[in-house]
């Protein structure tokens, strides 16, 4: 990267600040001319004489001419203030394109730091470089040529036109510039030494909230908490500390500014004054240089603030560039993103006279040879310290020796790019992360090396492709198509989409993510359109399902089915009203009972005052029965109709209506409290405020709803027994009705039923391939380890490596011993390596590696690392 910032400015925009520059230029004329014109409109045509004048040709009186010279003035200040407008847009449009390029060149950087260099640095330092760090060099990249030569100029244009009214009161005007240019900067030096070293705390405090919310779990496992409180506020405190010491070297800078701007001034009404009444100038000479003057203020004002911005942006730019250019930055040919020819692995594995120095104990590598043939298996055994893992990120690429030669046949892993090496290698380790996404996202990533459909340059594309491409080059950003289909099915011989999630599902059952899989579908929400097949694959699960717990008499009363003529005591009381439920799933309940149609509608169907009076009722018994709960006891659940901060407001409400009725209500509370009658659920809560005629009276309005169905605009979804309703889950959709919540075991029954019914009509495999929407939460957080494992490992093989490489099977496959033997047979013809510190757990493979303190210390079958163990006493090893 460029060591400075008006380096890296010039180098990718220097035609663009040239266009600034010229358009900065232009406006000069144009301001010299709007100060010369009120000079004459006040001595020529106020105060002249010997009218008529002629102007091209034409006679002006006065007055006339008075307007003339006016209208005049008023175009200059039109056209000044257009240039300006065109100005300050292309300055902004410059600075955002330089922005863009700089965010990504600094990421792209980060993705070329060796493995090694992450252990150096945190998310914490990086996160905030990229993103807010750099946000002010935005602004400042256009203004970085245009503001010193406009303000320099219009400061100039102010001084010459001062000294051709009279050259004593120009130089009152600059007198004090010299000694203001050599004071300022003086104490802008220390201002900018302290800005360096705030930018430095903050890095330091990023880093340690970043680590505090890595370790929260330990934090409060081991009760440290007061001890990161107060590293933070210790923190904080030199960073009060610092800025205190800007502030008051700032403001000192302003107060010497200010001070020496309010002197001329008095030259000016002396000097001026005394020239005027002796007639040297003019009265309007003198209020021309008055304006001039209190003009001139402001652009020497944005010239300093610009020296003061440079330092400060210079500062920034300087300390970003030195944490994003280490000094075995990895090529940028080598990520990958560079259209070429793709030439896969061929040939025998080989390692010669490799060494590996990382600069931390118990990483290291020394003289290690070896070779293994394609589709044979290599497991290598090491405990901590071992060099093991170091060894197979090295098969992988990953990580580069520091001498000797890690290859492929003829070609060396440290010279082949991301294309080849991230088709041809897997690498499954301990730890793996899992992407913010869906299930899907993550197991067909290693498939997503370029856009499916991607269009070459020089091939016909639409405006907006056309847009969107040349603002990539503009910014020096890659152009490839985020919203393009990246998954590349060449790679699985498949010609579809729907080829290739059949492939995904058939092979997370493989590595015993399916179960998981196929639950997470049961909950998943379908839209109708873009799934015909599954959909009605679900409504004959439906039909099978009710037949199936309608003819055995044990199975009855599992499910609360949905009747339009019969109430369902185990769904809330606004499904019971609606017959169905919002078609937004993200709607609230009390979205739905603060919407008019649905007001009015309940008011047609006489419902509303039952509504009304049944949350009462509900407000009544939670705040007798919870008043004086605390809000951490146990009693108020996660099923609490009213959450405990809300009861006195309830409280309140309740003595309101005692004292002064219903209709002291407002509409707002009115609404309120039929929120909090359509969330009771009959069975679950039992508070005995439905009896038969609510129940039946809430029967009776579904038909009015039913009827009114277009004057909710398609928002509701209404069940029927014929029909998907994508308000529901699958599993909803299935079962058509609501587990009963008397019965013990419910839910665990209908599943199992469920699954049987799955299985008898062949839709298992639909079922899954929706839980490949299922969200898989910030770094896979909704997951569980086993589940995270078992998705990186399907990941892995999906994209048929040439090289699969498990660091540490122990955590990789857990207690799944066979899993390993499993995918040595299913993967043919590749080549298997796998790291564990107990031999029992690749006991199976043909040849085997000991390590210790980074060396090959035995090699053989699994009897003679046994018998090497022993020998060497080797305890760190498990056998």
């Amino acid at each position: 990267m460029e060591k400075t910032l008006y380096r890296f400015i010039w180098r990718h925009s220097a035609r663009r600040q040239m266009v600034i520059l010229l358009l900065t230029v232009v406006s000069f004329p144009i301001l010299y001319l709007s100060l010369e014109l009120p000079k004459q409109i006040v001595n020529d045509a106020i105060q002249g004489t010997d009218f008529p004048r002629e102007f091209f040709g034409f006679e002006f009186g006065q007055i006339p001419y008075l307007m003339l010279l006016c209208l005049a003035f008023l175009s200059l200040v039109v056209l000044n203030n257009v240039v300006k407008f065109t100005l300050n847009i292309y300055k902004g449009l410059t600075g955002e394109r330089m922005l863009r390029r700089l965010r990504y060149t600094l990421y792209e950087r980060m993705m070329r730091f060796r493995l090694p260099h992450f252990r150096k640095v945190s998310s914490g330092e990086i996160i905030p470089m990229i993103t807010s760090e750099v946000e002010p060099l935005g602004g400042f990249i256009g203004d970085a040529i245009a503001q010193p030569a406009f303000q320099g100029g219009t400061l100039l244009v102010y001084i010459t036109f001062i000294f051709a009214q009279d050259p004593l009161l120009g130089a009152a005007a600059i007198s004090l510039y010299p000694i203001q240019g050599y004071i300022i900067p003086k104490l802008q030096k220390k201002v900018i030494r302290l800005q360096r070293e705030r930018v430095k705390n903050i890095r330091k405090l990023s880093d340690g909230i970043g680590e505090s919310v890595a370790g929260i779990t330990d934090i409060h496992a081991n009760a440290t908490s007061a001890w990161h409180l107060s590293h933070l506020a210790g923190a904080l405190y030199t960073n009060f500390q610092i800025r205190y010491d800007i502030f008051k070297r700032k403001y000192m800078i302003k107060f010497v500014n200010n001070f020496m701007n309010q002197l001329p001034p008095f030259m000016f009404y002396s000097i001026g004054g005394y020239l005027v009444i002796n007639g040297d100038i003019t009265f309007g000479a003198l209020v021309a240089v008055l304006a001039a003057y209190k003009d001139l203020a402001g652009p020497w004002k944005e010239l300093l603030d610009y020296y003061q911005n440079l330092a400060d942006i210079s500062v920034r730019y300087q300390t970003v560039v030195e944490n994003f250019d280490p000094p075995d930055l990895m090529p940028r040919e080598r990520l990958g993103i560079v259209d070429e020819a793709v030439e896969g692995l061929e040939g025998d594995l080989q390692f010669v006279s490799v060494n590996l120095a990382t600069g931390i104990a118990g990483q290291e590598l020394h003289d290690v040879s070896l070779k293994v043939a394609p589709g044979k298996g290599l497991a290598i055994v090491g405990g901590e310290g071992s060099g093991r893992p170091e060894l197979i990120e090295l098969a992988c690429g990953l990580v580069e020796p520091t001498t000797g030669r890690v290859r492929v046949g003829e070609a060396r892993l440290d010279e082949l790019s991301e294309t080849v090496l991230g088709r041809d290698t897997a690498y499954i380790g301990p730890a793996p992360h899992i992407f913010t996404g869906t299930v899907r996202d993550n197991l067909v990533y290693g498939l997503r090396h370029r856009p499916r459909n991607h269009i070459a340059d020089g091939e016909d594309f639409d405006d907006t492709e056309r847009t969107r491409r040349q603002e990539a080059e503009r910014t020096g950003n890659i152009h490839f198509d985020i919203d393009q289909k990246w998954e590349d099915l060449s790679v699985l011989s498949v010609d579809s989409d729907h080829e290739l999630d059949a492939i995904v599902v058939r092979l997370a059952n493989g590595v015993g993510l399916g179960a998981d899989i196929y639950r997470m579908g049961l909950h998943a929400f379908l839209d109708a359109d873009e799934n015909p097949e599954t959909v009605d694959g679900i409504l004959k699960m439906r039909t099978a399902f009710a037949e199936r717990i309608g003819g055995d008499p044990d199975l009855q009363g599992l499910v609360d089915l949905w009747d339009v003529d019969r109430f369902n005591a185990n769904a809330p009381l606004v499904e019971n009203i609606l017959f169905g439920a919002p078609r937004d799933r993200a709607m609230a309940i009390d979205e739905v009972a603060a919407d008019p149609d649905v007001l009015e509608i309940l008011d047609e169907a006489d419902l509303r005052e039952t509504l009304v009076g049944i949350g009462i009722d509900i407000a009544e018994v939670m705040v007798e029965l919870f008043a004086e709960v605390s809000d951490d006891s146990d009693l108020l659940g996660a099923d609490s109709l009213i959450p405990a901060e809300e009861l006195p407001a309830y409280d309140t409400l309740l003595k309101r209506i005692k004292a002064n009725g219903r209709d002291s209500l407002k509409a707002a509370e009115i609404r309120k409290f039929i929120g909090l009658a359509f969330r009771l659920v009959p069975a679950r809560h039992r508070l005995g405020v439905i009896d038969d005629d609510k129940a039946a009276k809430m029967v009776a309005g579904r038909k009015v709803f039913r009827e009114q169905a277009e004057r909710l605009a398609g928002r509701y979804v209404t069940f029927a027994p014929d029909a998907y309703a994508e308000s529901l889950s699958i599993e909803d959709n299935i079962i058509f009705g609501k587990p009963r919540l008397d019965r013990r075991g419910a839910r665990e029954e209908i599943e199992r039923l469920i699954g049987e019914t799955a299985d008898h009509l062949g839709l298992r495999d639909h079922i899954a391939h929706a839980g490949l929407d299922f969200e898989v939460g910030v770094a896979g957080s909704r997951l569980s380890s086993g589940q995270r494992r078992r998705l990186s490992l399907a990941r892995a093989l999906l994209k048929r490596p040439k090289i699969i490489a498990f660091e540490d099977v122990d955590n990789t496959l857990g207690d799944n011993v066979g899993m390993l033997q499993t995918i040595r047979e299913r993967q043919k013809g590749a080549m298997i390596l796998a790291g564990s510190s107990r031999l029992d757990r690749v006991a199976g493979f043909e040849r085997i590696l000991l390590m210790r303190n980074g060396r090959i210390c035995a090699d053989g079958d699994a009897a003679t690392i046994r018998a090497a163990i022993s020998d060497l006493g080797a305890a760190e090893v498990e056998q």
